[in-house]
């Protein structure tokens, strides 16, 4: 059994439970982070802040996981991927719009 296995089951009970979420990292940092540099590149603010939305959104979809359909690391990159992903294109969204330039009603 995969060791976040435990500390999701823990944080689809309870998705404020920090040890927890600490617990997810500590095992599965490296998995995190690589798919932050995936999305984000070299750029390591980007890629620290997306860890972080990627450990929120982590905690918010703990109730997803079914250790019966896949095992903790699967489940762990799918959600790390598509967080990333949705990350990246609200980043790319916003660039594309440029600056405001006063004249939108």
């Amino acid at each position: 059994m995969h060791p976040a296995h435990d500390a999701l089951l823990r944080l689809a009970t309870n998705p404020q439970d920090a040890c927890a979420l600490v617990a997810v990292y500590d095992v599965s940092g490296n998995q995190l982070k690589a798919s932050a540099v995936r999305w984000f590149g070299r750029d390591a603010e980007l890629r620290s802040r997306a860890v972080l939305s990627i450990l929120v959104a982590i905690g918010r979809q703990a109730g997803t996981y079914d250790p019966q359909s896949m095992n903790a690391s699967e489940w762990l990159s799918r959600v790390a991927d598509v967080e990333a992903r949705r990350l990246r294109e609200a980043l790319d969204a916003s660039l594309n719009q440029g600056p405001d330039d006063g004249t939108s009603e």
